[in-house]
């Protein structure tokens, strides 16, 4: 993975910013990418600060232009795009049904077609270079059952799971697509909301929070599993609260 190019969306805090440091830590240069303009700005001077290669790049990824303006300016940054990863995402209250479309949309926009146009894009840049697109979606959108929390989240996770395994003839031309659909990883935001929350009402959540949360690194783990392995493309990785990550098999119907 020395002298490649990565792109990471939502890499200022929690997951991203964890990949994006350990794939500079493998020796990629990295395109930091975030709405927000401090934490990104902060995890690409940390990258430096440590040695690594990295540029911050703000892009709100509801916005296409933005979205685009993102992938060309890492390409232009560093010379191209090797590897992307689709981490950025996100469900504010209020959620559907009780939400206006506007907002409800904005979810889908960012944690789907935002990434559908990042890919897009990024698939441009890499046809007769190859490369690997990781979509980070969820347990949400990967079980059958009510999820009253955020129902707009759930769809837009299982719309992310669907474009992974659509998109797996990429891999004949040397771009493979993967997924990773984790239950809860312990960043900072999702450990301030389960301190601040009654245990009564963690029980009552669609998904309970176990007693040992996933780590951000164990998922960075799983994405350079997905950039080094070349005979993965198309698949998805589910990683179930209280239990360990597992390739759903190629092919899998219901």
């Amino acid at each position: 993975m020395r002298d490649k190019v990565a792109l990471v969306t939502g890499a200022g805090a929690g997951i991203g910013r964890v990949i994006a440091e350990r794939l500079a830590c493998e020796g990629m240069a990295v395109a930091v990418a975030d709405v927000d303009e401090q934490g990104g700005a902060g995890t690409a001077r940390g990258i430096e600060a440590a040695g690594g290669t990295a540029a911050f790049v703000p892009a709100d990824m509801g916005v296409e232009a933005e979205v685009r303006a993102m992938v060309e300016t890492a390409v232009r940054r560093f010379g191209g795009l090797d590897v992307l990863v689709n981490n950025a995402g996100g469900a504010p209250d209020p959620h559907f049904p009780d939400s206006e479309p506007g907002h409800w949309g904005r979810v889908l926009d960012v944690n789907l077609r935002g990434a559908m146009l990042a890919t897009q894009a990024a698939i441009r840049s890499m046809r007769g270079r190859g490369g690997v697109i990781v979509n980070i979606s969820s347990m949400a959108g990967a079980v059958f059952q009510p999820y009253p929390d955020a129902p707009e989240y759930a769809v837009a996770k299982a719309g992310l799971i669907r474009l992974t395994t659509a998109l797996g003839f990429l891999g004949e031309q040397g771009i493979r697509v993967n997924c990773i659909c984790p239950g809860y990883v312990e960043t900072p935001a999702v450990r301030r909301t389960l301190d601040t929350m009654p245990v009564e009402e963690q029980r009552s959540l669609s998904f309970p929070p176990p007693e040992v949360l996933i780590q951000p690194h164990q998922i960075a783990g799983v994405v350079l599993e997905f950039i080094e392995d070349e005979t993965l493309a198309g698949r998805v990785m589910v990683w179930a609260d209280g239990g360990q990550p597992h390739l759903v098999p190629a092919g899998f119907r219901l």
